[in-house]
């Protein structure tokens, strides 16, 4: 398929299932403000390049909770997001937990300071905007928020590994940590590739705020990982497709830290 016919298709798939998937329109009697928070989690990496460029295009807030290591091993793509004005860069922790998360939530003060180690290199480069003293923080493979008026922890987990882990959640709230985690993830596979289409998601997050299951309401936030929009998996083009697919169904954008 050469470029040309590309960007036809492109054209039709957007004008076809733009308004298809919307519950409700700005015309309904009881039509509600729809906000989206996108979040990206686990860069800086190669891929963290092709968000860039969409973002710098659409110019729409957007939240990326790097990795204290991958700012270390890919520092001239950390450098590069800091100066984007629209780009909120946010506390994953230092290790990601190494891959062993029960053993890393196990021990409070671990996480503590494995999380207190990704603030010091970020924090040298930008400053909170809430009343935190610190960077928004996105826990490792956990969905978990701690905020002053939320507090609600990872149900995918056993009751028991839970109350393991909730020293370690307090732990670093009462540090001054704001804790995000998300109400919708883009799905993919072992390899990073997307499970789903723009649309899929986009009609995802419709649903889930025409039914009013999000933390906060009319508000969604969206997970996502940097490593979906290498560009072998098309990543500039899904993420141009998911912003688009928003905008035109009447979504707002903000940043993770006009989430209260």
């Amino acid at each position: 398929m050469n470029k040309k016919i590309k960007i036809f298709t492109y054209i039709i798939f957007i004008f076809l299932s733009t308004n298809l998937f919307c519950f409700e329109t700005k015309n309904d009697e009881n039509y509600r403000e729809k906000i989206a928070y996108l979040t990206f989690d686990d860069g800086p990496l190669n891929a963290t390049k092709n968000i860039l460029e969409v973002i710098e295009k659409e110019n729409v807030p957007v939240s990326m909770f790097f990795i204290g290591k991958h700012i270390e091993d890919f520092r001239k793509i950390y450098e590069n997001a800091l100066t984007f004005p629209n780009i909120t860069i946010a506390n994953h922790t230092y290790s990601h937990a190494n891959g062993k998360y029960a053993k890393f939530y196990n021990d409070a003060n671990i996480v503590v300071e494995d999380i207190k180690k990704a603030d010091s290199i970020i924090s040298k480069d930008r400053v909170s905007k809430t009343e935190s003293n610190f960077l928004p923080v996105r826990l490792a493979g956990r969905n978990v928020f701690r905020l002053p008026i939320i507090s609600i922890n990872d149900n995918a987990l056993e009751k028991e590994q839970i109350e393991k882990e909730l020293l370690g959640y307090e732990k670093v709230f009462e540090e001054g940590f704001y804790i995000y985690g998300w109400d919708l993830e883009w799905n993919y596979g072992v390899d990073g590739e997307p499970t789903q289409t723009p649309l899929e998601v986009v009609n995802a997050m419709e649903y889930i705020h025409f039914k009013n299951r999000t933390r906060v309401e009319n508000k969604v936030v969206l997970l996502m990982h940097d490593k979906m929009f290498a560009t072998q998996f098309n990543g500039k083009e899904n993420l141009q497709m998911l912003i688009t697919l928003l905008k035109n169904n009447g979504w707002k954008f903000e940043n993770i830290e006009q989430y209260l």
